[in-house]
C-alpha cells in the first residue's frame, strides 16, 4: 500500500518543510537522494524532478531492530517526494505493510512510526 498526498509546493519547498519539522516528531533526516540530478549527471533526463528522503526515528529503530535485526533492510524510511503530470506528490509505502511482511509480531511499533509519518506528510502538504 502506498500513501500519496499532492500539495501546491514545489517538491524543493516540500523538501525544505520536512527539514524543518521532522525533529519536532522526533525523526532525523539521514539523506535526500536527488533522483533528477544524479541521472542528469549520468547523461539521462528524467523529465520531472524526484527527491527520496531517508528518514528516520533512532528510538523506534532501535525497538525494531533489537526484536529483529532483518528489518534493517527496510530502514531507513523513505518519503519520495516528486513531478508527475504537473502536480508535485509526496508518497511513502505503507511501513505496517513492510514490517508485517517481515515480522508480523512488530506491527504496534510499525503502526505508531507510520502514524507519525503521516503526520509529518500531512504537515508538510499544506
Amino acid at each position: 500500500m502506498q500513501y500519496m498526498e499532492v500539495t501546491n509546493k514545489s517538491v524543493q519547498e516540500v523538501i525544505d518543510c520536512l527539514k524543518e519539522i521532522s525533529s519536532k516528531y522526533k525523526f532525523g533526516i539521514q539523506h535526500i537522494h536527488n533522483i533528477t540530478e544524479t541521472l542528469k549527471s549520468k547523461g539521462i533526463e528524467l523529465g520531472n524532478e524526484c527527491q527520496i528522503v531517508d528518514i528516520c526515528n533512532p528510538i523506534i529503530a532501535q525497538k525494531l531492530l533489537s526484536e529483529d535485526m532483518s528489518l534493517s533492510i527496510i530502514m531507513p524510511c523513505k518519503i519520495s517526494v516528486y513531478t508527475q503530470d504537473g502536480e508535485t506528490i509526496i508518497a511513502m509505502n505503507s511501513l505496517v505493510q513492510l514490517v508485517d511482511d517481515i515480522n508480523p509480531d512488530l506491527i504496534e511499533i510499525a503502526q505508531e512510526a507510520q502514524e507519525l509519518l503521516l503526520e509529518i506528510i500531512d504537515e508538510i502538504k499544506c
